[in-house]
């Protein structure tokens, strides 16, 4: 098996890791969503800090501007928009919030547009319309099946929030990649990363006594506590730790037409596996939904894939790699 192949494995092995976060939610139900986001992003934030301490000689060397950029953008990037993503699972469906989320190589490519031209914005009008269409399917969803109205502003509310979610992470990969770009001293990679985790862990910290406070009783129970520690511990060191490690070191090899359909795999990944944890099937307006935006996301690929084929292989190529590893998928 060649290297190429290797590192596609090991990037579909982490989206694969990363789409349990669509899942956990229902999963770990009566605990609240507010407790599976701290106690994640506690044991994720403890990961960074042993990283922090273990590189302190390179962390004195970053500015403190940098240090506190990068704690923020992990509480904006990962505390608010996993809080998003929780609430919105939970309130509808783990399938609907990864398909909406799922949705984010376009928003990041039109805001990245903004920053920093890098394909026509003709190209860009065909999957902004697909996706937009989708989310109208999804949204109306309720109406058009004939539901109980009783549902239907918690519906709404839910995509509201998984939209959310998915400009929140936009916001993130963009402000992320683009500082990267612009500084003239590269941070360590492995200080960077553990950086963000301390922003998403330090919020959770803080918010940990409250979670656990509001929480209901029964899930102190055994076997409720073990099943919210065990989500935790996988979602926090397995999933975004791990994961992380793997698709840094998978991104690498992989060429950069290739990066943006793996990334895209962690939808799919997630629509499948909250199906079964919500013991359902999808519906035909939810379906058709997500046709629309896997459609949109499909034809951005391919003028992605066009316009990586026609730029130069020389310092421009260099740069796109850097910009490849430096975006993250949703974890």
């Amino acid at each position: 098996m060649g290297s190429t192949q290797k590192n596609v494995i090991a990037a579909l092995t982490a989206a694969l890791l990363w789409a349990f976060a669509f899942v956990a939610p229902a999963a770990v139900k009566p605990a609240s969503e507010l407790l599976l986001v701290t106690g994640r992003y506690s044991l994720f934030g403890l990961c960074g800090l042993y990283v922090l301490c273990r590189g302190w000689s390179q962390l004195k060397l970053m500015p403190i501007r940098r240090i506190l950029f990068g704690l923020y953008i992990g509480f904006v990037g990962y505390f608010v928009f996993y809080i998003c993503v929780s609430y919105s699972a939970t309130m509808d469906s783990g399938f609907i919030t990864a398909v909406v989320v799922g949705s984010s190589p376009i928003t990041i490519a039109v805001a990245g547009n903004f920053a920093e031209k890098r394909m026509s914005w003709r190209e860009l009008v065909a999957p902004v319309i697909l996706i937009l269409v989708g989310l109208t399917f999804l949204s109306a969803s309720d109406f058009i099946q004939g539901e109980r109205s009783d549902d239907t502003n918690d519906s709404l509310f839910a995509i509201l929030l998984a939209i959310m979610a998915m400009l929140t992470w936009s916001y993130f990969v963009v402000r992320n990649a683009q500082s990267q770009r612009t500084w003239e001293t590269k941070p360590n990679p492995t200080i960077w990363a553990a950086l963000v985790a301390m922003g998403a862990g330090g919020a959770s910290m803080v918010l940990l006594p409250f979670a656990i406070a509001t929480t209901p009783d029964e899930t102190f129970e055994p076997y409720p506590l073990f099943k919210i520690i065990a989500w935790c511990v996988f979602l926090g060191v397995i999933g975004s730790w791990w994961g992380t490690y793997i698709w840094v070191k998978a991104a690498q090899g992989i060429p950069v037409p290739l990066v943006g359909p793996l990334l895209a795999t962690e939808t799919i990944f997630g629509a499948i596996l909250s199906l079964p944890v919500e013991q359902r099937m999808p519906t035909w307006t939810e379906v058709g939904g997500a046709l629309f935006i896997l459609v949109g996301i499909g034809v951005y690929m391919a003028f992605d894939v066009k316009n990586s084929r026609s730029r130069d292989s020389g310092s421009d190529s260099d740069t796109e790699k850097s910009d490849a590893s430096d975006v993250p998928a949703v974890t």
